[in-house]
C-alpha cells in the first residue's frame, strides 16, 4: 500500500489580515456559554413560539427567575442540553474546543482542560483585548478589519485593529422591529440598528430622525463621513438578515415620499427609501475608494433570516450599475450555500470579491472542494480570508483551519500541474494578505 503524501505547510508563515471579524465585540465567555448562544434552534423547535420568545428575553436580561419558571413549565433546560449533544457532532465545535485549546495552552494546544479554564479567567481579568492580542500572534493575523459600531481605542491597538461600518442602521429610522415570522433574528437585528441610529442622531444633537427628507439625508452623510473621518476604513451591509438584498434602482421622489409616510406614522413599505439609501451611499463610496462588504448567504442557527433573501445574484442590478464600475464590493462568507454563484460573480466583474469568513471553522471540508473551484475560476486577486467570529478561541482555530485548507488545495494544484511552485506561494500570499491589503488600502509593510 504506498503511503499517503505529506502535505506540505505552504502558507503557515505566511501572515494573514482577517478580512472580516467582530474582535472589539470580544467578551469573556466560557465554552459552554459560546456553545448554548449557538444551539437555541432545537429549543425553539419544540415549545410554543411565545415560550422561546420569553426564553430569549429573559436570557438576555439575566432574568434567573424566569428562566426557571419556563423551564419548569416546559421543559426548557432539556432541550437546551439536548440541542448541545446534537451539536456536539459538528465542525463548529470541534473548532471551538481546538481554539480553547491553542489560545490559553500557548499556542501549542497543551494542557489540561481545568489549567486552561485558569488561564482563560485570568486572561479576561486582565481586560477585553488582552485574549484576543494573544489570538492574532498566535494566529499570525496581524491586522484584524473588525465590523463594530465603535472601537475604544484606549483598549483596541489601532495599528491592529481596523474598523467596518455598516450603514444599515440608516435604513430602517422608522422601522418598528415588529417581527414577520419565527425566531429572534429579526428583532436582534433591527434593535441593533435602532440603537446605532440612536447614537448617531444624539451626536448631532437629535433625539429622533427629523422630519424631512433632505434634512435626514445631510444626517447619513455627516454621520457617515465622520465616522470615516475617524479611521473606518470600508463600509458593510447587513440587511440580509431583515430584508432581500435586490437594492433596485429608486427615485429621490419615490424615497422622499416613504419617508414623509414613515415620518407622519402611516405605515408604507420603506423599501424605495432603503434602496434609496443604499445606493446613494454606494455611490459615495465608489466615488471616494471605499470598500463595501455585503452579507450573502446563510445567518445564524436559528430561524428570522429568510435565507433566500440573501441569495448573491439578487445584487446583480446594484452591481450592473456603470456609476459603481469602481466600487469594491466583498461578498461574505463565501455566500454558503450559493458559493458557486458568488465565483460567478467575480468572475463576471471585475470589483466583485469573495470573502471565506465563517466557512473555516463552519464548514471546513466544504471549504477545501470550494477554494479548489475558485482558485481554478478565479483570478488570483479575488479571494480574502477572513474569520467572522468575537471570539478569540475561533479566531485561533479559523487561522489555523484556513491555512491547513490552503496547503491542501495548493498541494494537490501543484500536484496536478495546475500551478507552479511559485504561483503556489503566490497564491498564500495574495489570500492571506495581499488582496486584502489591496483592496482597503493597507500599507503592505504591515505584514
Amino acid at each position: 500500500m504506498a503511503a499517503a503524501s505529506v502535505v506540505p505547510d505552504i502558507a503557515g508563515g505566511i501572515p494573514a489580515i482577517d478580512h472580516h471579524s467582530h474582535a472589539s465585540m470580544s467578551k469573556a465567555r466560557t465554552v459552554e456559554q459560546i456553545e448554548r448562544s449557538f444551539a437555541t434552534a432545537h429549543l425553539e423547535a419544540n415549545v410554543p413560539h411565545a415560550v422561546y420568545l420569553a426564553y430569549i428575553a429573559a436570557r438576555n436580561a439575566g432574568d434567573d427567575a424566569t428562566l426557571a419558571r419556563l423551564d419548569a413549565e416546559h421543559g426548557t433546560e432539556a432541550l437546551m442540553q439536548a440541542g448541545l449533544a446534537f451539536r456536539s457532532t459538528t465542525f463548529f465545535t470541534r473548532a471551538l474546543k481546538e481554539g480553547f485549546s491553542r489560545l490559553y495552552g500557548s499556542g501549542g494546544g497543551h494542557g489540561d482542560p481545568a489549567t486552561l479554564a485558569a488561564t482563560a479567567r485570568d486572561w479576561a481579568a486582565k481586560g477585553p483585548s488582552f485574549a484576543y492580542d494573544r489570538a492574532i500572534t498566535i494566529a499570525n493575523t496581524p491586522i484584524v478589519l473588525t465590523d463594530i459600531p465603535f472601537i475604544d481605542r484606549t483598549t483596541w491597538d489601532a495599528t491592529h485593529y481596523r474598523q467596518i461600518a455598516r450603514i444599515d442602521p440608516y435604513l430602517y429610522p422608522f422601522h418598528s422591529g415588529e417581527p414577520p415570522g419565527r425566531g429572534t433574528e429579526f428583532q436582534r437585528f433591527h434593535g441593533g440598528f435602532a440603537n446605532i441610529l440612536a447614537a448617531e442622531l444624539k451626536r448631532y444633537g437629535l433625539d429622533r430622525p427629523p422630519a424631512d427628507f433632505d434634512a435626514y439625508l445631510q444626517f447619513v452623510d455627516a454621520s457617515v463621513q465622520r465616522r470615516l473621518g475617524e479611521g473606518a476604513i470600508g463600509l458593510k451591509i447587513v440587511s440580509a438578515y431583515v430584508r432581500s438584498i435586490d437594492f433596485d434602482p429608486a427615485t429621490y421622489a419615490d424615497a422622499s415620499a416613504v419617508y414623509a409616510a414613515l415620518a407622519s406614522g402611516r405605515p408604507v413599505p420603506g423599501t424605495p427609501m432603503e434602496n434609496f439609501i443604499v445606493r446613494r451611499l454606494a455611490q459615495h463610496a465608489a466615488d471616494n475608494g471605499i470598500p463595501m462588504q455585503v452579507h450573502v448567504g446563510m445567518g445564524h442557527p436559528e430561524p428570522g433570516m429568510r435565507v433566500a433573501n440573501s441569495a448573491p445574484f439578487l445584487l446583480e442590478k446594484l452591481l450592473d450599475t456603470p456609476s459603481l464600475n469602481r466600487l469594491r464590493v466583498c461578498l461574505l462568507h463565501g455566500g454558503y450555500p450559493f458559493s458557486s454563484h458568488v465565483a460567478a460573480l467575480a468572475q463576471t466583474y471585475g470589483n466583485v470579491f469573495v470573502d471565506f469568513s465563517w466557512m473555516p471553522y463552519l464548514h471546513h471540508y466544504y471549504l477545501r472542494t470550494k477554494l479548489a473551484e475558485w482558485l481554478e475560476i478565479l483570478p488570483a486577486n479575488k479571494l480574502l480570508f477572513g474569520t467572522d467570529t468575537s471570539a478569540p478561541e475561533f479566531h485561533v482555530a479559523a487561522a489555523r483551519y484556513a491555512r491547513e485548507a490552503l496547503n491542501h488545495v495548493l498541494h494537490d494544484g501543484h500536484a496536478r500541474g495546475v500551478w507552479d511552485a511559485k504561483q503556489v506561494e503566490w497564491l498564500a500570499r495574495r489570500i492571506l494578505f495581499e488582496n486584502t491589503a489591496e483592496v482597503y488600502g493597507i500599507e503592505a509593510a504591515a505584514g
